[in-house]
């Protein structure tokens, strides 16, 4: 249902009838029509490298990685150009930044503190399964959003053909599974 509304909200002819649409349709399946399960989330992997340097045009952006631009005929080599003046960027800088955010998101993934669920304090009893309230222990990050964010990595490494971020990213997840 979201997905539809989205698509139909692009038309500015028709605003006020998908206006009409959605409130019966979140009125229908029983959705409140600004509850948070109502708000449209791309599906779309995303992973934006803040502060990229443009050689040519000494422009710095915050350029989204996974957003792949349609291939040149005469060019097979897949690359990402500046949006400014339309020149490729330093493929071995960007890649370098990569495995150093690999690295530093590994850190923080195994220093990170467990907290209870209930008072969302910082657990102080050391290889406790819960807190001191009795209640269960979460990790600051979960699980499958760190994977989630080293296989977009890992894809982001396939797709460029980034032998070193592939190596380690597929040496992280490797390691932890």
């Amino acid at each position: 249902v979201k997905n539809v509304l989205v698509v139909l909200d692009l038309d500015p002819d028709v605003k006020q009838e998908v206006i009409y649409l959605k409130k019966s349709l979140f009125a229908q399946i029983g959705v409140q029509e600004y509850s948070a399960a109502t708000a449209w989330k791309n599906p779309a992997a995303a992973f934006t490298l803040p502060d990229v340097h443009c050689m040519e045009c000494h422009e710095c952006r915050d350029v989204d990685l996974c957003v792949t631009l349609p291939e040149d005929e005469e060019s097979s080599q897949k690359q990402w150009l500046c949006a400014g003046c339309g020149s490729s960027y330093d493929v071995d800088n960007i890649e370098r930044r990569l495995v150093d955010i690999v690295q530093k998101k590994c850190i923080r993934y195994q220093l990170q503190d467990l907290r209870c669920t209930k008072t969302q304090q910082v657990a102080v009893r050391a290889l406790s399964r819960t807190s001191d309230c009795s209640a269960a222990l979460k990790l600051d990050i979960p699980r499958n959003e760190f994977f989630g964010q080293l296989t977009i990595l890992r894809n982001l490494a396939n797709f460029y053909e980034l032998d070193w971020l592939l190596e380690t990213t597929n040496g992280v997840l490797n390691g932890y599974a």
